[in-house]
């Protein structure tokens, strides 16, 4: 298993089609590409950091909606103690 994604594999075309635990593996991927190329290179390739970029924008999107999503609430939360209708 590679830990980096070289700027000659794939990449997805539409992140936002993808697992929230795949785009984070994507990034992880990435953010270590970056740092390989930074310590051997000396620079960064355009394409991965432009990967870098479309996997920030999507986090970054995935967080504005969850921040944005109303609350679930469970009917049980408005029960009481013990769940028991009849103390009412």
């Amino acid at each position: 298993m590679n830990t980096r994604l070289t700027p000659s594999e794939p990449f997805p075309e539409d992140l936002a089609g993808l697992d929230l635990p795949e785009v984070e593996v994507l990034n992880s991927k990435i953010q270590r590409e970056l740092s390989h190329e930074y310590v051997h290179d000396g620079e960064v390739d355009p394409e991965t950091e432009f990967r870098s970029e479309e996997l920030n924008e999507e986090l970054d999107r995935r967080d504005a909606a969850e921040a944005t999503a109303p609350a679930v609430v469970s009917p049980q939360s408005f029960l009481p103690a013990g769940g028991d209708l009849r103390r009412l």
